[in-house]
């Protein structure tokens, strides 16, 4: 735990450092993958101020384009808790550490466009009134709707931990009675 709360000086202080470029590769990447699934091509996700970034759909009206409105750091925060929890393993050499923390940044990276992805659908399904009836049926705004919800708040607080466990569960040492108690049902 101790190593935990140290490492999370670094990996903020590193994240506050890159988070505006990050942040405009995953407008780019959002972007390109919303545009591949769309015909015509409309949507264009575009950096404002800060952090803040715009949904706009060039097919509607020039005063109803801009359609949503949010805050990039909201969407890869998380990242933060990520590296802090892979720089934190004690038993794991720095070498291994590091490269498991690029392979898992990069799993990040592709979970965040995702986000990002379901993040502008969900806002055309269902959060643009008459036109969102319109243009998606009952399923298309279930699914993106739901899918939106999960992966912002569960699975994205969640990824961190389901990463390093997937490079590190198998591995953590045990001491003290469950050791003990292990030892003894194999000779057993």
């Amino acid at each position: 735990m101790r190593n935990l709360l140290l490492a999370l000086i670094p990996a903020a202080l590193l994240w506050f450092a890159v988070k505006p470029i990050y942040g405009r590769f995953l407008l780019a990447g959002g972007e390109t993958v919303v545009r591949v699934t769309e015909s015509p091509r409309v949507t264009r996700l575009l950096p404002r101020e800060g952090d803040a970034a715009y949904i706009e759909r060039r097919d509607l009206p020039p005063t109803r384009r801009l359609v949503h409105a949010f805050q990039v750091t909201d969407i890869h925060f998380h990242t933060i808790l990520t590296a802090a929890l892979f720089l934190a393993t004690p038993w794991i050499s720095a070498r291994r550490r590091f490269g498991n923390l690029a392979w898992a940044l990069l799993a990040t990276c592709l979970f965040d466009i995702l986000l990002l992805f379901f993040l502008v659908k969900s806002t055309y399904a269902t959060g643009l009134g008459a036109w969102s009836l319109e243009h998606y049926g009952p399923i298309a705004r279930n699914v993106y709707g739901l899918s939106k919800h999960l992966l912002d708040l569960p699975f994205k607080l969640g990824l961190p931990f389901a990463l390093w466990a997937a490079f590190y569960l198998g591995e953590l040492p045990f001491a003290g009675p469950i050791a003990t108690e292990k030892k003894a049902e194999k000779k057993g």
